[in-house]
């Protein structure tokens, strides 16, 4: 997206407004009036505060915007989905929201009927949900119903699982999209592990791992991971005996580890993924000197006696080369890079003002020593520029902290390139993109791709750089960031994003990183966090 050269931009303009949920007359006067601008952060602002005082007279309103967006498309039905489900959970507002997916049957509108499905399952007829798990029209509608049983309060998964696995589809990408479904089914349904229809169902779900269903390894891994968690198991399996026994409570065998030296690993955390992404800030706060408890305690030596590729780890940093946090992420994805082996997949994806690829990792590309040198190489070749006494003192990369955006191309990246819309159920996406992901990164979000021109509404504060936050007097015209800087629609959207995907979030934090907010993303992605200079397990 192209940016305006203006000197003046927009900080929180949708945060100043006040939190408590005002009467229905307030809010729709609210909600009438941003809907007349152009920001989307403002669109947002008016639908949550209409959707906030939950009466009945929103629902039409919010319902037709809905179907006809003024702008902005995708995601205002995304936002309106979620709050939706956030603000209509009665069973009065059952029947229009079946009305409304019905007429909306697109995959952008998967989040709609997840939705709707869970609140149907609760409020309405968890059997007539159950229905469309087995029944749909289409896998998108089934998979959606699936993953609201599981979402509901006391629906039984059993009948809609069973029914899937015995007519588990042909196509690769129908298969991925049922088969995340089931999984985020059964993970948010972990509590009733020890009832029985719960364990009917688990054991249809396990029978996919058999050999002659013809799982691709990257679903077996999934089946796996989550087992994993869910049972307590004692290793990953990725065949289906070790979690029956364990199902029947006999005993597991020990397992015959899979893993090799070369487990692919960054910042200390090891995956057991297939196709990895890492996914780096690039703002132009990484090129802060790092912090003294980030270093090794002791002299810095230079280079250290070769190791083969595979065996290389963090002991093995050139510390003579590593100043900044830029220095010392792009030494660690190094490493983590020579350690691949070649049966694996990656990409490297950035995020600054905006956000994008390595030129050498375009889509998903095999772990070859061809592919990997070339990234290093393109790694080594990027320096930063100049410090800007306005707005970068430390030097310059790419701009500010996009992390949506670097989320959005992280989960939209296929075999070949990005997917542009609606890659959480896109079939490529789901079928060619990654498994795992590491996400690095030193600040807390302060852009994202919804940035517009308008005129100052003399709301919010105004500075020059959202980045390092530095104030500036208005100006008539205010460029204004959209609503993913604010942790809680970051974190909604993420929950979108993965809820067909389960891709595992490693969250790894520098300098001022916002680890609250990497705390939540790694929940959402089963993954863990790592702030760098503080001790492990601490």
């Amino acid at each position: 997206m192209r940016q305006p050269q203006i000197a003046a931009f927009l900080l929180g303009a949708a945060a100043a407004v006040a939190q408590s949920p005002p009467g229905f007359d307030e809010a729709l006067a609210r909600y009438q009036t941003v809907m007349q601008r152009k920001p989307f952060a403002h669109h947002l602002e008016g639908r949550e505060k209409l959707a906030g005082t939950k009466a009945a007279a929103a629902w039409p309103l919010l319902a037709k915007d809905y179907e006809k967006p003024p702008d902005y498309l995708e995601y205002s039905r995304y936002t309106l989905a979620a709050l939706i489900g956030r603000h209509f959970d009665r069973a009065e507002f059952v029947e229009p929201m079946v009305q409304l997916r019905e007429q909306c049957t697109k995959g952008v509108d998967a989040w709609l009927w997840f939705h709707s499905l869970r609140i149907q399952a609760d409020r309405g007829s968890a059997a007539a949900v159950e229905q469309i798990a087995i029944e749909g029209k289409s896998v998108m509608q089934r998979a959606a119903a699936i993953l609201a049983l599981g979402s509901a309060r006391q629906a039984n998964l059993a009948p809609a699982v069973l029914a899937n696995v015995l007519n588990f589809p042909k196509k690769e990408s129908e298969r991925m999209l049922l088969l995340g479904a089931m999984t985020g089914a059964f993970w948010e349904s972990r509590l009733r592990v020890n009832e029985t229809s719960y364990r009917e169902a688990l054991k249809a779900y396990i029978s996919l791992l058999e050999p002659d269903v013809k799982l691709s390894h990257t679903a077996c891994v999934q089946i796996g991971r989550h087992l994993h968690k869910i049972l307590g198991g004692p290793a990953m399996f990725v065949n289906p005996e070790p979690w029956l026994a364990l199902l029947d409570r006999g005993e597991v065998k020990k397992p015959t580890s899979q893993q090799t030296s070369a487990q692919p690993r960054f910042f200390g955390i090891e995956t057991d993924g297939e196709r990895l992404i890492y996914l780096l800030d690039m703002s132009d706060s990484m090129c802060k000197k790092i912090e003294p408890s980030a270093k090794p305690s002791g002299p810095i030596t230079g280079p250290k006696q070769k190791k083969p590729r595979a065996l290389l780890d963090e002991s093995d940093l050139p510390w003579h080369k590593i100043a900044t946090r830029w220095d010392l992420a792009r030494e660690q994805l190094k490493i983590s890079l020579l350690r691949l082996t070649p049966e694996k997949y990656f990409s490297v994806v950035w995020f600054g003002t905006d956000s994008g690829t390595l030129e050498s990792t375009k889509g998903m590309v095999k772990a070859t020593k061809t592919n990997v040198d070339r990234a290093v190489a393109e790694l080594d070749a990027i320096k930063p520029g100049d410090p800007d006494a306005n707005k970068a003192p430390d030097g310059q990369l790419r701009g500010r902290t996009n992390l949506h955006s670097g989320l959005t191309k992280a989960f939209g990246l296929a075999g070949k390139g990005f997917v542009e819309q609606v890659a959480y159920v896109d079939a490529d996406a789901i079928t060619e993109g990654c498994d795992t992901i590491f996400l690095l990164s030193d600040g807390a979000p302060s852009w994202d791709d919804f940035h517009c021109l308008d005129k100052d509404y003399g709301e919010g504060e105004v500075v020059l750089d959202t980045e390092y936050g530095k104030k500036m007097p208005r100006t008539p015209t205010l460029e204004y960031h959209g609503p993913y800087v604010h942790d809680d629609w970051l974190v909604e959207d993420l929950r979108r994003m993965n809820s067909f995907r389960r891709i595992r979030l490693h969250c790894i934090g520098l300098g001022e990183a916002n680890m609250a907010l990497l705390k939540r993303l790694a929940e959402i992605g089963h993954g863990e966090t790592f702030l760098v200079g503080e001790k492990k397990g601490k």
